[in-house]
């Protein structure tokens, strides 16, 4: 398995999946705002973890490729809304002006609304079935407010603890539970024993963790309000990092042609944006 060939061809597909869902779109600035943020690049890791991991079971199908698009537009609303001033005032994603400095505030709002509702048109579009409708409930659960709302709401709260176990459970929520969507949910779709499915979810914890551990070691020069980095050095950042990747790999592993999962895991120890 190449490794980042795996990562391009998910990346490929996915991006065509997203211009055919947006070809039709209106023009107006809250279709173009949706636009300008779904279609800007990022590194499609969700939908491609929804892939692997439908691999995983020998499943590929139209639903799989719902649950992947809808997935990353759950993902790019909730960044949308996280750059707003009321939440974390961010005025750049990847490079560019974010949503909010691009088209307003207004409609950075309205196109966060839109790329949720359109996860859920596009969830609701495909061919249902018992596991797939368990699939759905799963995925927004995970983003709603046992999941990255809920982890939001405690983000912005001006009296929250700065400690560990807050920024464990911020992490969990506001990182990891998309991680648990991809995988936990594609497994449920593809019929996977709930032994399976809590070694996926052991998975995506400690891989979600260790995602925003190395973000923080990234960023870690830069003035954090709460982060890794800041409440336990670099040097304890790094042996954070290894012990979520161990735990990830050993977790994943139990699965056969579980390699991708595996590099990936290695690929984000080593990542540098």
């Amino acid at each position: 398995m190449d490794f980042n060939q795996t990562l391009r061809q998910n990346n490929l597909r996915v991006e065509k999946l997203l211009e055919n869902t947006t070809n039709g779109f209106a023009k107006n600035d809250v279709n173009d705002a949706v636009k300008y943020s779904l279609l800007d690049g990022g590194k499609r890791l969700r939908p491609c973890l929804v892939f692997e991991t439908a691999k995983l079971f020998g499943v590929d199908d139209k639903n799989i490729e719902k649950i992947a698009v809808a997935i990353e537009m759950i993902h790019t609303y909730s960044l949308v809304h996280d750059d707003l001033p009321c939440m974390d005032d961010d005025d750049f994603r990847r490079g560019k002006p974010s949503c909010h400095k691009k088209f307003g505030e207004a409609n950075a709002v309205l196109a966060g609304d839109a790329l949720l509702n359109l996860a859920c048109e596009t969830l609701l579009d495909g061919e249902y079935s018992q596991s797939y409708f368990r699939a759905i409930k799963y995925i927004f659960d995970c983003s709603g407010i046992c999941g990255i709302i809920g982890g939001q709401a405690v983000d912005i709260c001006p009296d929250k603890q700065k400690d560990f176990e807050t920024l464990d459970f911020l992490t969990e929520n506001k990182t990891a539970k998309l991680i648990f969507a991809c995988t936990v949910a594609t497994a449920i779709y593809c019929g996977a024993t709930t032994e399976q499915q809590e070694n996926l979810a052991v998975f995506a914890e400690n891989f979600g963790k260790a995602f925003q551990v190395a973000d923080d070691l990234l960023d870690a020069d830069i003035d954090q309000n709460l982060s890794y980095t800041n409440l336990l050095g670099v040097d304890g950042a790094k042996k954070q990092l290894n012990e979520y990747t161990q735990t990830a790999i050993d977790s994943i592993k139990r699965f056969k042609n579980a390699d991708f999962f595996v590099e990936l895991c290695k690929f984000n120890l080593t990542r540098n944006h």
